[in-house]
């Protein structure tokens, strides 16, 4: 959960998928590393939209796609949202057996 628990910071909201906002997350080596065994990065802002301005090349993750990004600055807004599927949770409990 790079977004780290939702008790740990009372400044932000929970994350949710349907609520609208983006979540910007900073990374250091560091913390990038430790995200691997649980760790998150550092919580910048929630948001309906965002302006990124870099001064130098900075390594970033778009999509889950890695690239190299020269000094630029990056928009990035909430175009439309689409339904997802998910697959009902098995439950562990015993079969009744018929009488």
């Amino acid at each position: 959960m790079p977004w780290g628990n939702p008790g740990e910071h009372h400044d932000f909201e929970p994350q949710r998928h349907d609520d609208g906002c983006i979540e910007v997350i900073g990374f250091t080596m560091t913390s990038l590393a430790a995200l691997q065994v649980g760790g998150h990065g550092e919580r910048l802002c929630q948001c309906r939209q965002v302006i990124l301005t870099t001064s130098k090349a900075i390594p970033m993750q778009v999509d889950g796609e890695p690239c190299k990004l020269a000094a630029s600055c990056i928009h990035i807004s909430l175009r439309n949202q689409a339904n997802m599927v998910q697959k009902t949770k098995r439950r562990n409990s015993m079969p009744l057996l018929n009488e």
